[in-house]
Parts: C-alpha cells; sequence; structure tokens
C-alpha cells in the first residue's frame, strides 16, 4: 500500500514538475458547409485541444504566466469525402511583456487550401522524424515554430531545439502528397519558413527577436526606457541586414506582419532623428506600407 501511494506522489510530482507550455485556442469551424455531419468538427477541435495543451512539449518547467499563448484555428470550406477536409488554416502566436500586462503578437500568418484528413477515433500520437498525418504534423510544426520564435526572444539562439524539431518535421513531411512542405513550392511555406532561420546567411534573425524583445519590449517598463527603444532600433537594423541578404524571404515578412503596427506606436514618441531613421528602414524593407510608417513622425518629441 506504501509502495503505490509513494508513486502516486511520484507521478503527482512529475505532472507538477512539467506543467504544459501552451495556452493556445483551437477552433474548427465550417461555417460554409451544407448538409453534413457538424459534429465531426467539434470532434476535430476537441482532439486537437487535446493534442495542443494536454501533450508535454518541452522539458521545461512554465509557469501559468509564462505560458505561451496563441491560437489555431481550421475554417474548412469543403469536404470531398467522409474523411477529408479542405479550407484554410490561421495561425497566431502571442507573447506576453515583462512589467506589464501588454501581449504582444509575434506571429500573425495563414495557409489557404489547407488540406487534411481525419477519422473519428483515430491515434492523435505524434513523432517529429515520422510523417502520417498532414494535420498533426503541421499543428506540430507550428507549435515547435511558436516555442522556437520565444526561445530566440529570450535568448540569442534560444529557439535553436525547437527549429531543428521544425526541420525534423519538414523532413520527415517530403513524403507527403500535400502541399506546404516541399522547396520546390512557393517561397512561404513551412519548408522556407525553416530554411530561413537554419541558413547562416541569415542569422541576425535570430539577433531580431532577442534585441526587439529582451531588450527592447521587456525593458520599456523599466526606467531605462530610452535604452530600451534603441536595442528596438538595432534589432530593426539587423532585421534591414538580413532583408540585405534577400529580399522576400519569409522570415522578415512574417515579422513584418506582426510587427509593423506596434514599430509605429513605439517610434512616435522616440527623437525626431531617431523616427526619421526608423521611417527610411522600414520603408527600406516595407515599401508596401510606406504610408504607415509615415505615421511615427506625425507625433515628434519636443
Amino acid at each position: 500500500m506504501k509502495y503505490w501511494f509513494c508513486i502516486l506522489l511520484a507521478m503527482i510530482g512529475f505532472y507538477e514538475a512539467f506543467p504544459q507550455e501552451f495556452k493556445v485556442s483551437v477552433s474548427v469551424s465550417a461555417t460554409q458547409i451544407q448538409g453534413t455531419d457538424k459534429e465531426i468538427y467539434n470532434t476535430i477541435q476537441t482532439a486537437l485541444n487535446g493534442f495542443v495543451n494536454d501533450r508535454q512539449w518541452t522539458n521545461y518547467r512554465y509557469e501559468d504566466v509564462e505560458k505561451i499563448e496563441g491560437s489555431i484555428t481550421i475554417n474548412v470550406k469543403s469536404r470531398p469525402s467522409q474523411e477529408d477536409f479542405s479550407g484554410d488554416l490561421f495561425i497566431q502566436l502571442r507573447r506576453p511583456v515583462y512589467g506589464s500586462t501588454y501581449t504582444t503578437t509575434m506571429l500573425n500568418t495563414q495557409e489557404k487550401d489547407f488540406a487534411f484528413k481525419y477519422t473519428e477515433g483515430q491515434n492523435i500520437e505524434f513523432d517529429e522524424n515520422n510523417y502520417t498525418s498532414n494535420l498533426l504534423s503541421t499543428v506540430a510544426f507550428y507549435l515547435n515554430y511558436f516555442l522556437a520564435l520565444d526561445g530566440d526572444s529570450f535568448e540569442i539562439n534560444g529557439g535553436d531545439k525547437y527549429f531543428q524539431i521544425c526541420q525534423n518535421i519538414v523532413t520527415a513531411a517530403q513524403r507527403s502528397t500535400n502541399e506546404g512542405w516541399k522547396r520546390a513550392e512557393k517561397n512561404t511555406n513551412k519548408y522556407w519558413m525553416i530554411e530561413n532561420y537554419t541558413n547562416s546567411a541569415y542569422s541576425a534573425m535570430h539577433s531580431v527577436w532577442y534585441k526587439y524583445h529582451r531588450l527592447g519590449l521587456d525593458m520599456l517598463s523599466s526606467e531605462n526606457q530610452t535604452q530600451a527603444r534603441n536595442n528596438i532600433y538595432l534589432a530593426l537594423k539587423d532585421l534591414k541586414e538580413v532583408h540585405g541578404e534577400k529580399s522576400g524571404l519569409i522570415c522578415v515578412t512574417q515579422f513584418i506582419e506582426a510587427k509593423a503596427d506596434e514599430i509605429v506606436n513605439i517610434f512616435k514618441g522616440a527623437p525626431a532623428n531617431e523616427q526619421t531613421d526608423v521611417i527610411t528602414i522600414m520603408k527600406q524593407i516595407n515599401p508596401a506600407q510606406s504610408d504607415k510608417y509615415e505615421q511615427i513622425s506625425q507625433s515628434t518629441m519636443r
């Protein structure tokens, strides 16, 4: 009896020591599909929520306030067969900012025409080195991508381990007939997302995440706000360096999509010369939104 009691305590201690890493909401909807069994979408949603939030993804202890926040939304638009589904996948990642109630968006992306198979009651187990399901491999890829970007935001190259797991997932998925995994496809897919972060030519991108978040946003609530904002400025210079290596990189595009409005708000309170430098940098990197960056100088420090 004492033996089993000790085992029980050990198990409780294990789960307390390794709480889950994510607070990610998963939503599956099919509002555009008529006349099909709607309960299957609730089943998929429940299964994925368990897969995401109940599984242990790392060996680190995450306090509740440290858990990685985000959302995964699948909007099913067609169901070619009982087991085949297709629609749009929306992915968002958020990170708490130290010393505040503010959360900063780190990823806001989507995959159109995302196709997957699902059979009610199917195995939800996952192996990074063995491709069995486009649905599970894709979700697992993004969760490890979350961990990688989050890790980089706290330490230079802090996400390397998870970028490698993403690479393993992509490698295993080369046997897939689904789009989104191959080099020869468009340069915004999962293959190129990982290529950008594992290519030494773009290594400064890891510094971008660290300077912008740990040395920048996390310090904005401190007394040295000027230094914090300057660190964000230095991060943007690194971003310009990466962009200079090759235009149209998905790592740069995703950063801009997540941060453009935030950058404008941060530098509205900066000195005029700093505003001018940031506007120039951002216009070079993201000329399509030049008008947005001009808003920075509308509130010049007096």
